[in-house]
C-alpha cells in the first residue's frame, strides 16, 4: 500500500486521465481491434498465433484469478482509488493482473514475430507503461503486476518453443475441433469472461481454415480492410449488447455464439467482402 500511496504521492492528480487513458490500451476493445488490424492487414499467420496464445493465456488469466481470490487495494483502502472509472476497470479478483498478463503477451508475442527492435522498444514502453498505470490507479498490488508480467512472459516463451511445429492437420479436424473443444471448455470452465474468450478463440482456430487470408496489395488497401473488418467488428459488438437480450447474452451457448460470430466476422466475413471489393489479395479458399 505505501508504494502505491507513493506513486499517487509523485504523480496524482495531474497523471489521472493519461494513467486512465494509458490502462484502456489493455482493455478487451483495445485488443480485439489491435487483433483484427494485425490480421488482416499486418501478417495474418502471425495475428492468428498472437491471437491463439494471447486468448488461452486470458482464460489461464481468469482462473488463476479464481483460485487465489484476492482482494485490490480500493477494497481495504478506498482512498487509493483515482476514480469511479478507474474501479470500472478492475472487476474481480485481483492476483494475477489482467492488464499486466495481457500487454506483456500480446506485445511480446508481437515483438517476437516482428523482430524488430523498433518494435521491440514500443512494445516494453507499451508494457511498462500500462503495467504502471495500475498500479496509479490503485486497482492493483505490486504482487499483482508482477505476476501477470511473469505469467504473460511464460506465455510468449511457450509460443516461442513451438513456433516452428509445422502440424498440418486434416481441415475437418481443426474445424470441428476449434469448435467443440473452446465450446466444451466453455461449458465444462467457466469464467466470467469465458465465452468471450473461448468463443473468440473458437474463431481464431477454425476460421483461417475456412477462408485463408494473406496480407498483400497497396497499403491503402490494407488499411481499407482494417477499416472495413474493425466497422463489420466494434458495429456488432455494440449492436449485440444493445438489441440482444440479457438472457441470450448471459446463456452459455448464447453467449459463446454472439462471440463467434465476432470473430467470424473480422477472420472470415471481412477477407470475403474484401476481395469483393478487390481490396484484398485473391481467392484463397481452402478445399481440403
Amino acid at each position: 500500500m505505501e508504494l502505491i500511496r507513493a506513486i499517487q504521492g509523485i504523480f496524482a492528480p495531474h497523471f489521472d486521465q493519461f494513467m486512465l487513458l494509458v490502462t484502456h490500451l489493455g482493455s478487451p476493445l483495445a485488443y480485439i481491434a489491435f487483433l483484427v488490424i494485425t490480421y488482416l492487414s499486418i501478417d495474418a499467420r502471425a495475428g492468428r498465433r498472437i491471437g491463439f496464445f494471447f486468448l488461452l493465456g486470458f482464460f489461464l488469466n481468469q482462473h488463476l484469478k479464481e483460485l487465489f481470490d484476492t482482494n485490490r487495494p480500493f477494497i481495504l483502502a478506498p482512498e487509493v482509488a483515482r476514480s469511479e472509472a478507474a474501479v470500472s476497470t478492475a472487476l474481480g479478483p485481483g492476483f494475477p493482473s489482467g492488464h499486466a498478463q495481457g500487454s506483456t503477451t500480446f506485445w511480446g508475442l508481437g515483438a517476437l514475430y516482428a523482430k524488430r527492435r523498433l518494435f521491440t522498444l514500443v512494445a516494453l514502453i507499451i508494457i511498462s507503461v500500462v503495467s504502471f498505470s495500475r498500479l496509479y490507479l490503485g486497482v492493483h498490488w505490486p504482487l499483482d503486476v508482477f505476476g501477470g508480467i511473469l505469467i504473460g512472459l511464460a506465455v510468449v516463451y511457450v509460443a516461442a518453443l513451438t513456433s516452428r511445429l509445422m502440424l498440418t492437420p486434416p481441415r475437418w479436424l481443426v474445424v470441428g475441433g476449434g469448435l467443440l473443444v473452446p465450446f466444451g471448455l466453455h461449458l465444462a470452465l467457466p469464467t466470467a469472461d469465458s465465452a468471450l474468450i473461448l468463443g473468440g478463440f473458437a474463431a481464431v482456430v477454425s476460421g483461417p481454415t475456412l477462408v485463408r487470408h494473406r496480407v498483400g496489395g497497396a497499403l491503402w488497401s490494407r488499411v481499407l480492410l482494417a477499416v472495413l473488418g474493425l466497422s463489420l467488428v466494434i458495429g456488432y459488438l455494440f449492436a449485440s449488447s444493445a438489441f440482444l437480450s440479457e438472457a441470450v447474452k448471459d446463456h452459455p451457448v448464447g453467449g459463446f455464439v454472439r462471440y463467434l460470430v465476432l470473430g467470424y466476422l473480422g477472420i472470415v466475413v471481412t477477407p470475403l467482402l474484401g476481395r469483393a471489393l478487390k481490396i484484398a489479395p485473391g481467392d484463397e479458399i481452402e478445399n481440403g
